[in-house]
């Protein structure tokens, strides 16, 4: 199983606070059978630069790869998640964020007053420009948005694909959301989204069973996903680093 979206560096965005944090993140994803996770901190073009993030993600990464040792259990990939910002789809620099140098782009769209036709195109234009794949991040957060069925339209298409939060299946505000996108098969991959080992912590195990009582058809497929994902981002992090 791999975990395409977790917040287990230590003190580089508002995930895991410190080391201790990190490790109790690990053996929960241990414990439910993750076996690669990415690590993808926040980026925020605002307020980042493309160069200072990239050393601020290397250095946390290597303190987890210290605290890991050698003989770790669960390989752990670079990763951000970023924020939409306007004329991504022709920014070169975007391409030092994929997930693990592969083409899939981990894409936020926290924030935006409406998904309008900006977004879709700039979408559009990241894999004509680039071929990245975009892929929404917790998806059914947006299902009030103005242009949410435009965006589905996009997954439906192919032009990206989706993520859902295991949290979100068991949540008030989401869970009929999520339903929709499991039965609909236009969820592609599910992630824990974690944060922390109290607040916001792994479930994916939980969201995995539910899923499964939902449709064992669509259970079958995102699993499928994963471990299709998990094979992508292992190979391309190995052809650049050797």
């Amino acid at each position: 199983m791999i975990d395409i979206h977790s917040h287990i560096l230590p003190g580089i965005d508002d995930g895991a606070k410190d080391l201790k944090d990190t490790e109790e993140l690990l053996k929960q994803m241990e414990n439910q059978g993750v076996t690669t996770a990415v690590a993808t901190p926040h980026f925020y073009p605002g307020s980042a630069v493309f160069d200072d993030f990239l050393e601020s993600r290397a250095a946390a990464m290597s303190k987890v790869c210290d605290l890991c040792g050698g003989a770790k259990k669960i390989k752990i990939l670079p990763g951000a998640e970023v924020l939409y910002f306007s004329g991504i789809g022709n920014s070169e620099d975007i391409c030092k964020l994929t997930l693990a140098g592969s083409n899939y782009l981990l894409l936020e769209l926290m924030g935006l007053k409406a998904i309008d036709y900006r977004v879709i195109n700039d979408i559009y234009n990241l894999k004509a420009n680039f071929g990245i794949i975009t892929i929404i991040a917790h998806i059914e957060r947006y299902y009030k948005y103005k242009g949410y069925k435009e965006l589905l339209t996009l997954v439906q298409s192919g032009d990206a694909v989706s993520q859902i939060n295991a949290s979100h299946i068991f949540s008030s505000r989401e869970k009929r959301a999520v339903k929709k996108l499991i039965k609909s098969g236009m969820a592609h991959f599910v992630a824990s989204d974690c944060h922390n080992p109290v607040n916001r912590p792994v479930e994916l195990d939980h969201a995995y069973n539910e899923i499964k009582t939902l449709s064992n058809e669509q259970y079958l497929k995102i699993v499928n996903d994963n471990e299709s994902m998990e094979r992508e981002l292992l190979a391309a992090y190995e052809k650049q680093n050797g």
